[in-house]
Protein backbone atom coordinates (compact mmCIF):
# COMPACT_ATOMS: atom_id res chain seq x y z
CA UNK A 1 0.00 0.00 0.00
CA UNK A 2 1.14 3.35 -1.31
CA UNK A 3 0.45 6.28 1.29
CA UNK A 4 -0.16 9.50 -0.65
CA UNK A 5 -0.62 12.87 0.88
CA UNK A 6 -3.02 15.85 -1.05
CA UNK A 7 -2.71 19.46 -0.27
CA UNK A 8 -5.94 21.18 -1.59
CA UNK A 9 -7.48 18.16 -1.19
CA UNK A 10 -10.79 19.60 -1.17
CA UNK A 11 -10.26 22.14 -4.44
CA UNK A 12 -11.91 21.48 -7.88
CA UNK A 13 -8.33 19.98 -8.63
CA UNK A 14 -8.09 17.90 -5.63
CA UNK A 15 -11.78 16.34 -5.64
CA UNK A 16 -10.99 15.00 -9.40
CA UNK A 17 -7.52 13.85 -8.77
CA UNK A 18 -9.00 12.10 -5.33
CA UNK A 19 -11.43 9.87 -7.50
CA UNK A 20 -8.41 9.05 -9.90
CA UNK A 21 -6.39 7.90 -7.69
CA UNK A 22 -8.88 5.78 -5.28
CA UNK A 23 -9.67 3.56 -8.89
CA UNK A 24 -6.01 2.12 -8.08
CA UNK A 25 -6.41 -0.44 -4.75
CA UNK A 26 -2.85 0.12 -4.12
CA UNK A 27 -3.30 4.08 -3.19
CA UNK A 28 -4.27 5.00 0.39
CA UNK A 29 -4.90 8.96 0.31
CA UNK A 30 -4.78 11.29 3.13
CA UNK A 31 -6.35 14.56 2.16
CA UNK A 32 -5.87 17.74 4.09
CA UNK A 33 -9.00 20.54 3.91
CA UNK A 34 -8.93 23.60 6.70
CA UNK A 35 -12.33 22.39 7.74
CA UNK A 36 -13.37 19.22 8.99
CA UNK A 37 -14.88 16.33 6.34
CA UNK A 38 -15.56 13.07 6.99
CA UNK A 39 -15.02 10.15 4.57
CA UNK A 40 -16.97 7.47 2.85
CA UNK A 41 -14.10 5.40 1.77
CA UNK A 42 -11.91 3.06 3.81
CA UNK A 43 -9.09 3.96 1.78
CA UNK A 44 -9.48 7.94 2.11
CA UNK A 45 -9.02 9.56 5.10
CA UNK A 46 -9.80 13.96 5.35
CA UNK A 47 -7.72 15.94 8.04
CA UNK A 48 -8.25 18.84 8.90
CA UNK A 49 -4.94 21.19 8.78
CA UNK A 50 -3.96 24.25 8.88
CA UNK A 51 -1.07 24.73 6.21
CA UNK A 52 -0.18 28.02 8.01
CA UNK A 53 0.98 25.68 10.94
CA UNK A 54 3.88 23.54 11.07
CA UNK A 55 2.58 20.97 13.36
CA UNK A 56 -0.21 20.39 11.55
CA UNK A 57 1.52 19.45 8.45
CA UNK A 58 3.90 17.67 10.64
CA UNK A 59 0.94 15.13 11.95
CA UNK A 60 -0.72 15.02 8.69
CA UNK A 61 2.69 13.46 6.90
CA UNK A 62 3.64 10.41 9.54
CA UNK A 63 3.85 7.63 6.99
CA UNK A 64 3.18 9.49 3.82
CA UNK A 65 5.44 8.26 0.76
CA UNK A 66 4.12 10.76 -1.96
CA UNK A 67 2.62 14.65 -1.71
CA UNK A 68 0.75 16.37 -4.38
CA UNK A 69 0.53 19.93 -3.58
CA UNK A 70 -1.91 21.80 -4.86
CA UNK A 71 -2.51 24.98 -2.90
CA UNK A 72 -2.84 28.43 -3.76
CA UNK A 73 -3.73 31.14 -1.50
CA UNK A 74 -5.87 34.16 -2.45
CA UNK A 75 -8.70 34.66 -0.05
CA UNK A 76 -8.72 35.67 3.39
CA UNK A 77 -7.47 32.49 5.94
CA UNK A 78 -8.60 34.42 8.93
CA UNK A 79 -11.15 37.54 9.89
CA UNK A 80 -8.15 39.64 9.73
CA UNK A 81 -5.37 38.89 6.87
CA UNK A 82 -2.31 41.57 6.86
CA UNK A 83 0.01 40.50 4.38
CA UNK A 84 0.40 39.75 0.68
CA UNK A 85 -1.12 36.43 -0.72
CA UNK A 86 2.39 35.55 -2.03
CA UNK A 87 3.58 35.94 1.64
CA UNK A 88 0.88 33.79 2.08
CA UNK A 89 2.43 31.15 -0.09
CA UNK A 90 5.57 31.02 0.81
CA UNK A 91 4.98 30.40 4.67
CA UNK A 92 2.74 27.59 3.37
CA UNK A 93 5.17 25.79 1.61
CA UNK A 94 8.20 26.12 3.43
CA UNK A 95 5.81 24.47 5.87
CA UNK A 96 5.67 21.81 3.39
CA UNK A 97 9.47 21.25 3.05
CA UNK A 98 10.07 21.64 6.77
CA UNK A 99 7.82 18.69 7.40
CA UNK A 100 8.19 16.79 4.44
CA UNK A 101 12.12 16.69 5.72
CA UNK A 102 11.29 15.17 8.74
CA UNK A 103 9.22 12.51 7.91
CA UNK A 104 11.68 11.71 4.56
CA UNK A 105 8.86 12.53 1.84
CA UNK A 106 10.66 10.57 -0.89
CA UNK A 107 8.50 12.67 -3.67
CA UNK A 108 6.64 15.69 -4.12
CA UNK A 109 4.15 16.59 -7.22
CA UNK A 110 3.36 20.66 -7.50
CA UNK A 111 0.82 21.97 -9.51
CA UNK A 112 1.91 25.14 -10.47
CA UNK A 113 1.64 28.28 -13.09
CA UNK A 114 3.15 28.43 -16.41
CA UNK A 115 6.26 30.78 -16.62
CA UNK A 116 6.62 32.90 -19.85
CA UNK A 117 9.99 33.53 -20.55
CA UNK A 118 12.27 36.34 -20.68
CA UNK A 119 9.38 38.91 -19.25
CA UNK A 120 8.82 40.48 -15.78
CA UNK A 121 6.39 38.60 -14.00
CA UNK A 122 3.06 39.12 -12.32
CA UNK A 123 3.20 38.48 -8.87
CA UNK A 124 0.59 35.76 -9.22
CA UNK A 125 3.00 33.80 -11.56
CA UNK A 126 6.12 35.37 -9.27
CA UNK A 127 4.60 33.41 -6.21
CA UNK A 128 3.99 30.08 -8.56
CA UNK A 129 7.92 30.13 -8.96
CA UNK A 130 9.08 30.80 -5.34
CA UNK A 131 7.05 27.87 -4.23
CA UNK A 132 8.34 26.19 -6.77
CA UNK A 133 12.16 27.15 -6.08
CA UNK A 134 11.35 26.62 -2.53
CA UNK A 135 10.35 22.37 -3.40
CA UNK A 136 13.12 22.54 -5.78
CA UNK A 137 16.20 24.02 -3.58
CA UNK A 138 14.94 21.51 -0.36
CA UNK A 139 16.84 18.89 -1.92
CA UNK A 140 13.61 16.54 -2.19
CA UNK A 141 12.75 15.06 -5.33
CA UNK A 142 9.79 17.47 -6.84
CA UNK A 143 8.07 16.98 -9.68
CA UNK A 144 6.39 20.25 -11.09
CA UNK A 145 3.96 20.62 -13.52
CA UNK A 146 3.26 24.25 -15.17
CA UNK A 147 -0.39 24.60 -16.14
CA UNK A 148 -2.42 27.78 -17.58
CA UNK A 149 -5.73 27.90 -17.70
CA UNK A 150 -7.64 24.56 -16.55
CA UNK A 151 -10.98 23.99 -17.86
CA UNK A 152 -13.57 22.24 -15.37
CA UNK A 153 -16.39 23.05 -13.20
CA UNK A 154 -15.84 24.79 -10.17
CA UNK A 155 -12.17 26.34 -10.88
CA UNK A 156 -11.77 30.24 -10.23
CA UNK A 157 -10.89 30.81 -13.91
CA UNK A 158 -13.67 29.31 -15.37
CA UNK A 159 -16.53 30.65 -13.24
CA UNK A 160 -15.03 33.89 -13.88
CA UNK A 161 -15.33 33.36 -17.68
CA UNK A 162 -18.88 31.32 -17.11
CA UNK A 163 -20.27 34.49 -15.44
CA UNK A 164 -19.05 36.66 -17.90
CA UNK A 165 -20.50 35.36 -20.39
CA UNK A 166 -23.90 34.65 -18.91
CA UNK A 167 -23.89 38.42 -17.79
CA UNK A 168 -22.58 40.45 -19.86
CA UNK A 169 -24.40 40.43 -23.70
CA UNK A 170 -21.87 43.12 -24.77
CA UNK A 171 -18.28 43.50 -23.14
CA UNK A 172 -15.49 45.95 -23.61
CA UNK A 173 -12.35 43.74 -23.94
CA UNK A 174 -8.91 45.43 -22.66
CA UNK A 175 -6.12 44.70 -24.62
CA UNK A 176 -5.10 41.67 -22.35
CA UNK A 177 -8.18 39.60 -23.27
CA UNK A 178 -5.99 39.07 -26.90
CA UNK A 179 -3.11 37.20 -25.11
CA UNK A 180 -2.83 33.62 -26.18
CA UNK A 181 -2.92 30.61 -23.56
CA UNK A 182 -3.33 26.91 -24.13
CA UNK A 183 -6.28 25.73 -21.59
CA UNK A 184 -5.79 21.89 -20.56
CA UNK A 185 -8.89 19.95 -19.91
CA UNK A 186 -9.35 18.83 -15.71
CA UNK A 187 -9.52 15.69 -17.31
CA UNK A 188 -6.42 15.33 -19.19
CA UNK A 189 -4.77 17.48 -16.35
CA UNK A 190 -5.84 14.31 -13.65
CA UNK A 191 -4.51 11.84 -16.37
CA UNK A 192 -0.77 14.02 -15.92
CA UNK A 193 -1.02 14.05 -12.27
CA UNK A 194 -1.29 10.42 -11.93
CA UNK A 195 1.14 9.66 -14.61
CA UNK A 196 3.86 11.82 -13.46
CA UNK A 197 2.95 9.14 -9.79
CA UNK A 198 3.34 6.51 -11.00
CA UNK A 199 6.48 6.51 -14.07
CA UNK A 200 9.63 7.42 -11.77
CA UNK A 201 11.54 8.20 -15.45
CA UNK A 202 9.52 11.67 -15.49
CA UNK A 203 9.72 12.66 -12.23
CA UNK A 204 11.76 15.28 -10.25
CA UNK A 205 11.54 17.43 -13.91
CA UNK A 206 8.99 20.54 -14.94
CA UNK A 207 7.29 20.10 -17.51
CA UNK A 208 4.68 22.79 -19.34
CA UNK A 209 1.13 21.22 -19.33
CA UNK A 210 -1.13 22.77 -22.16
CA UNK A 211 -4.20 21.74 -24.47
CA UNK A 212 -3.63 20.57 -28.18
CA UNK A 213 -5.51 24.12 -29.19
CA UNK A 214 -3.84 28.17 -29.13
CA UNK A 215 -6.63 30.34 -28.23
CA UNK A 216 -7.09 33.85 -26.85
CA UNK A 217 -9.20 34.98 -23.68
CA UNK A 218 -11.72 36.35 -26.12
CA UNK A 219 -11.56 33.64 -28.85
CA UNK A 220 -12.53 31.22 -25.40
CA UNK A 221 -15.15 33.70 -24.25
CA UNK A 222 -16.93 33.35 -27.64
CA UNK A 223 -16.52 29.54 -27.97
CA UNK A 224 -18.33 28.89 -24.35
CA UNK A 225 -20.50 31.26 -25.43
CA UNK A 226 -21.80 29.45 -28.36
CA UNK A 227 -21.90 26.27 -26.04
CA UNK A 228 -24.25 27.74 -24.33
CA UNK A 229 -26.11 29.38 -27.00
CA UNK A 230 -25.61 33.05 -25.57
CA UNK A 231 -23.20 35.07 -27.87
CA UNK A 232 -21.47 37.85 -26.63
CA UNK A 233 -20.64 41.05 -28.42
CA UNK A 234 -17.00 41.68 -28.10
CA UNK A 235 -15.79 45.31 -28.82
CA UNK A 236 -11.79 45.73 -28.07
CA UNK A 237 -10.68 48.98 -26.27
CA UNK A 238 -6.78 48.77 -25.49
CA UNK A 239 -6.54 51.84 -23.26
CA UNK A 240 -8.66 50.41 -20.47
CA UNK A 241 -5.98 50.36 -17.58
CA UNK A 242 -5.54 47.29 -16.19
CA UNK A 243 -6.81 48.04 -12.77
CA UNK A 244 -10.22 49.24 -13.96
CA UNK A 245 -10.76 46.00 -15.83
CA UNK A 246 -9.87 43.70 -12.65
CA UNK A 247 -12.56 46.12 -10.71
CA UNK A 248 -15.07 45.89 -13.10
CA UNK A 249 -14.40 41.95 -13.62
CA UNK A 250 -14.87 41.48 -10.05
CA UNK A 251 -17.96 43.99 -9.98
CA UNK A 252 -19.53 41.98 -12.69
CA UNK A 253 -18.85 38.69 -11.60
CA UNK A 254 -19.16 38.61 -8.03
CA UNK A 255 -16.07 36.99 -7.51
CA UNK A 256 -13.77 38.61 -4.47
CA UNK A 257 -11.08 41.61 -5.52
CA UNK A 258 -8.44 39.44 -3.43
CA UNK A 259 -8.88 36.51 -5.83
CA UNK A 260 -9.74 38.27 -9.48
CA UNK A 261 -7.05 40.88 -8.99
CA UNK A 262 -3.82 38.95 -9.41
CA UNK A 263 -5.40 35.77 -11.74
CA UNK A 264 -6.34 39.14 -13.84
CA UNK A 265 -2.87 40.63 -13.74
CA UNK A 266 -1.21 37.14 -15.09
CA UNK A 267 -3.79 37.41 -18.34
CA UNK A 268 -1.14 39.81 -19.75
CA UNK A 269 1.19 37.34 -20.13
CA UNK A 270 1.37 34.78 -22.69
CA UNK A 271 0.55 31.33 -21.20
CA UNK A 272 2.09 28.90 -24.34
CA UNK A 273 4.41 25.92 -23.22
CA UNK A 274 8.64 26.50 -23.47
CA UNK A 275 9.42 23.27 -26.34
CA UNK A 276 11.84 22.40 -23.83
CA UNK A 277 9.69 21.22 -21.13
CA UNK A 278 6.62 19.51 -23.12
CA UNK A 279 4.93 16.63 -21.59
CA UNK A 280 6.41 13.38 -23.31
CA UNK A 281 2.97 11.97 -23.57
CA UNK A 282 0.46 14.52 -25.65
CA UNK A 283 -2.63 11.46 -25.30
CA UNK A 284 -2.71 12.53 -21.92
CA UNK A 285 -3.73 16.26 -23.01
CA UNK A 286 -5.36 15.86 -26.40
CA UNK A 287 -9.28 16.79 -25.26
CA UNK A 288 -10.28 19.04 -27.46
CA UNK A 289 -11.38 22.99 -26.29
CA UNK A 290 -14.58 22.39 -27.30
CA UNK A 291 -15.22 19.31 -25.38
CA UNK A 292 -13.40 20.41 -22.61
CA UNK A 293 -15.99 23.52 -22.81
CA UNK A 294 -19.04 21.15 -23.62
CA UNK A 295 -18.25 19.05 -20.64
CA UNK A 296 -17.34 21.84 -18.06
CA UNK A 297 -20.72 23.82 -18.95
CA UNK A 298 -23.40 20.47 -18.39
CA UNK A 299 -21.91 20.92 -14.82
CA UNK A 300 -23.56 23.40 -12.35
CA UNK A 301 -21.01 26.50 -12.11
CA UNK A 302 -19.41 27.43 -8.60
CA UNK A 303 -21.61 29.84 -6.09
CA UNK A 304 -19.45 31.19 -2.86
CA UNK A 305 -15.69 32.22 -2.81
CA UNK A 306 -15.91 33.01 0.97
CA UNK A 307 -12.68 30.75 1.81
CA UNK A 308 -12.25 29.73 5.32
CA UNK A 309 -13.94 31.91 8.56
CA UNK A 310 -12.94 31.17 11.66
CA UNK A 311 -15.93 30.76 14.39
CA UNK A 312 -13.99 33.42 16.36
CA UNK A 313 -12.04 36.95 15.27
CA UNK A 314 -8.65 35.92 14.45
CA UNK A 315 -5.69 37.97 12.99
CA UNK A 316 -2.86 36.59 10.49
CA UNK A 317 -0.34 39.28 9.85
CA UNK A 318 3.09 38.26 7.91
CA UNK A 319 5.91 40.57 6.88
CA UNK A 320 8.27 39.63 4.33
CA UNK A 321 11.95 41.35 5.56
CA UNK A 322 15.20 41.17 4.23
CA UNK A 323 17.91 39.01 5.81
CA UNK A 324 21.20 40.58 6.57
CA UNK A 325 24.28 37.85 4.85
CA UNK A 326 25.38 35.96 7.71
CA UNK A 327 22.47 36.26 10.05
CA UNK A 328 19.67 34.13 11.23
CA UNK A 329 15.92 33.99 12.25
CA UNK A 330 16.91 33.83 15.78
CA UNK A 331 19.72 36.72 15.78
CA UNK A 332 16.51 38.92 13.97
CA UNK A 333 14.20 37.90 16.62
CA UNK A 334 16.58 39.35 19.27
CA UNK A 335 17.45 42.22 17.54
CA UNK A 336 13.60 42.64 17.66
CA UNK A 337 13.62 42.77 21.13
CA UNK A 338 16.99 44.96 21.50
CA UNK A 339 15.14 47.24 18.42
CA UNK A 340 11.65 47.52 20.29
CA UNK A 341 12.35 49.82 23.21
CA UNK A 342 14.59 51.70 21.41
CA UNK A 343 11.69 52.26 18.55
CA UNK A 344 9.34 53.29 21.40
CA UNK A 345 11.60 55.17 23.49
CA UNK A 346 10.61 55.11 27.41
CA UNK A 347 7.02 54.44 26.16
CA UNK A 348 7.14 50.40 25.75
CA UNK A 349 9.83 48.19 26.98
CA UNK A 350 10.95 44.78 26.56
CA UNK A 351 11.63 42.15 29.62
CA UNK A 352 13.37 39.22 28.95
CA UNK A 353 13.46 36.37 31.68
CA UNK A 354 14.61 33.15 30.09
CA UNK A 355 12.16 31.94 27.42
CA UNK A 356 9.47 34.48 28.68
CA UNK A 357 9.44 38.33 26.71
CA UNK A 358 7.23 40.65 27.79
CA UNK A 359 6.28 43.85 26.58
CA UNK A 360 4.51 46.57 29.49
CA UNK A 361 3.95 50.08 29.49
CA UNK A 362 6.46 52.14 31.52
CA UNK A 363 5.71 49.68 34.64
CA UNK A 364 6.69 46.15 34.71
CA UNK A 365 3.42 45.37 36.39
CA UNK A 366 1.21 47.10 33.57
CA UNK A 367 1.59 43.87 30.87
CA UNK A 368 1.00 44.49 27.19
CA UNK A 369 1.86 40.86 25.51
CA UNK A 370 3.80 38.24 26.94
CA UNK A 371 5.53 35.35 25.00
CA UNK A 372 7.37 32.47 25.46
CA UNK A 373 9.43 30.82 23.60
CA UNK A 374 9.16 27.13 22.43
CA UNK A 375 12.09 25.51 23.37
CA UNK A 376 11.36 22.27 21.55
CA UNK A 377 10.02 23.90 18.49
CA UNK A 378 12.51 26.20 17.62
CA UNK A 379 15.30 26.23 15.79
CA UNK A 380 18.09 29.08 14.61
CA UNK A 381 16.30 29.05 11.07
CA UNK A 382 12.74 29.41 12.69
CA UNK A 383 12.13 31.02 16.37
CA UNK A 384 8.38 30.44 17.83
CA UNK A 385 6.89 32.38 19.96
CA UNK A 386 3.21 31.54 22.11
CA UNK A 387 1.56 34.17 23.22
CA UNK A 388 0.25 33.27 26.28
CA UNK A 389 -0.79 36.60 28.22
CA UNK A 390 -1.12 40.40 28.43
CA UNK A 391 -3.55 42.71 28.41
CA UNK A 392 -3.81 43.20 24.10
CA UNK A 393 -4.13 39.20 24.58
CA UNK A 394 -7.25 37.83 24.98
CA UNK A 395 -7.11 33.90 25.19
CA UNK A 396 -5.21 32.34 22.96
CA UNK A 397 -5.27 28.73 21.51
CA UNK A 398 -2.44 28.55 19.42
CA UNK A 399 -1.57 32.87 18.89
CA UNK A 400 1.86 32.76 18.39
CA UNK A 401 4.74 34.98 16.13
CA UNK A 402 7.45 33.66 14.54
CA UNK A 403 10.28 34.60 12.22
CA UNK A 404 11.47 32.01 9.59
CA UNK A 405 14.13 32.18 6.88
CA UNK A 406 12.93 31.41 3.54
CA UNK A 407 14.65 31.09 -0.25
CA UNK A 408 17.62 29.88 0.90
CA UNK A 409 18.15 32.70 3.80
CA UNK A 410 17.72 35.45 1.00
CA UNK A 411 14.27 36.40 3.61
CA UNK A 412 13.20 36.25 6.49
CA UNK A 413 9.15 36.28 7.31
CA UNK A 414 7.69 37.85 10.53
CA UNK A 415 4.60 36.49 11.01
CA UNK A 416 1.33 36.64 13.67
CA UNK A 417 -1.00 33.43 13.36
CA UNK A 418 -3.94 32.88 15.48
CA UNK A 419 -4.04 35.80 17.76
CA UNK A 420 -7.40 36.83 19.32
CA UNK A 421 -7.30 40.38 20.33
CA UNK A 422 -8.39 40.98 23.90
CA UNK A 423 -9.78 45.10 22.16
CA UNK A 424 -12.93 45.33 21.05
CA UNK A 425 -12.63 44.02 17.26
CA UNK A 426 -13.85 47.41 15.74
CA UNK A 427 -11.27 49.10 17.82
CA UNK A 428 -8.72 47.03 17.73
CA UNK A 429 -9.08 47.01 13.75
CA UNK A 430 -8.30 50.64 13.53
CA UNK A 431 -5.54 50.82 16.67
CA UNK A 432 -3.47 48.10 17.54
CA UNK A 433 -3.74 46.04 14.09
CA UNK A 434 -2.20 49.59 12.11
CA UNK A 435 0.40 50.16 14.72
CA UNK A 436 1.69 46.76 14.25
CA UNK A 437 2.11 47.00 10.64
CA UNK A 438 3.22 50.07 10.85
CA UNK A 439 6.00 48.72 13.75
CA UNK A 440 7.14 45.58 11.76
CA UNK A 441 7.39 48.08 8.51
CA UNK A 442 10.01 49.86 10.34
CA UNK A 443 11.72 47.31 11.69
CA UNK A 444 12.19 46.15 8.34
CA UNK A 445 13.79 49.71 7.31
CA UNK A 446 16.25 48.66 10.56
CA UNK A 447 17.54 45.88 8.92
CA UNK A 448 17.95 46.94 5.41
CA UNK A 449 20.06 49.49 7.16
CA UNK A 450 22.44 46.63 8.52
CA UNK A 451 22.43 45.11 5.08
CA UNK A 452 23.07 48.61 3.73
CA UNK A 453 26.03 49.22 6.42
CA UNK A 454 27.90 45.62 5.51
CA UNK A 455 27.88 46.55 1.71
CA UNK A 456 29.27 49.41 2.70
CA UNK A 457 32.20 47.88 5.22
CA UNK A 458 33.07 45.49 1.51
CA UNK A 459 33.50 48.30 -0.52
Amino acid sequence: MRKILIAGGSGFIGHALIESLLSDEKNELVALSRASRSSHHPRLKWMKCDLYSLKDISDAMVGCDDAYYLVHSMLPSASLSQGTFYDFDLIMADNFIRAAKTHDLKHIIYLGGMIPENEELSWHLRSRLEVEETFIQSGIKTSVLRAGLIIGPQGSSFTILERLIRRLPIMICPAWTKTLSQPVALRDMIKVLCRILNEENIQGRVFDIAGPEVVSYQGLIQKAGEKIRKKSKLFTLNIIPLAMSRFWVSLVTGVPKKLVYPLVLSLKHKMLPSPRQQWPHPEDISTSLDESLQISLLTPARETFSGYIPKEKDVRSIQRLVLPEGKSAQWVAEEYFRWLPRFFSTLVRVQLEGDRCTFYLIDPSFKLLVLERSVERSTPDRQLLYIVGGLLSAKQERGRLEFREVLDQKYVMAAIHEFRPALPWFIYRWTQAILHLFVMNAFGEHLKWYVISDQKVKI
